[in-house]
């Protein structure tokens, strides 16, 4: 919907207009109805808002497809005595959040699959033998400890955007640190929302 190109869908996010007119992600495209596709990074997100991109698509959704300036658009719901489209000024991050979550309920799902190796010589074996390349740290692990499971190791795939709490909870044991996502069709689907996820978070 913001640069005009075509993108393989697990790049995108989708967004949906409620019939109460809210707008909504539909980071899992899902939900019923018109949707929209917006690249699933933090600053197109942002320049969507900024150029009133959701509204439009909000006010063409409810019916209004004749008027193409956003302002013609709202005066003639108005005038029509229809719904008016909210869009949410923490829309990005409430995007942010559920890919947050949805990465979690990922890896949990590989997990319970038997393709998460965790604890650092099991990790650090796979690793070394190639058996994998994706390995996910604790962004609060001591730097040391990343810095020794990955020394001597080139073309890793490293993710440290997961407190250690979060990733513990999400493969159910304590003091889940180091993990490394073995080959499996979950861990494509994983990887594709890391990627997400990693593009339209916040940096600090």
């Amino acid at each position: 919907m913001v640069t005009a190109e075509y993108h393989p869908s697990y790049d995108l996010i989708r967004f949906v207009c409620s019939p109460d007119g809210q707008i909504i992600p539909d980071v899992a495209a899902k939900l019923p109805g018109r949707g929209c596709w917006v690249l699933a990074k933090r600053q197109v997100l942002e320049d969507a808002i900024k150029r009133k991109l959701f509204l439009r698509f909000g006010y063409q959704a409810l019916g209004s497809k004749k008027k193409t300036d956003v302002e013609e658009l709202e005066e003639g719901i108005k005038e029509d005595k229809k719904t008016s489209i909210v869009v949410r000024n923490d829309l990005v991050d409430q995007v942010e959040g559920l890919l947050h979550k949805r990465c979690l309920d990922y890896l949990g799902l590989a997990n319970r699959a038997g393709n998460v190796l965790t604890g650092f010589e099991k990790v650090r074996a796979a690793l070394k033998s190639f058996k994998t390349d994706v390995l996910i740290v604790a962004s609060d692990c001591a730097d040391n400890g990343r810095n020794k499971i990955t020394q001597g190791l080139d073309n890793l795939q490293v993710f440290d955007m997961f407190a250690r709490n979060e990733l513990s909870q999400a493969v159910g044991m304590e003091n889940a640190v180091h993990l490394a996502i073995l080959p499996s069709g979950i861990r494509t689907s994983l990887l594709r929302e890391l990627s997400r996820y990693e593009n339209c978070r916040k940096r600090l």
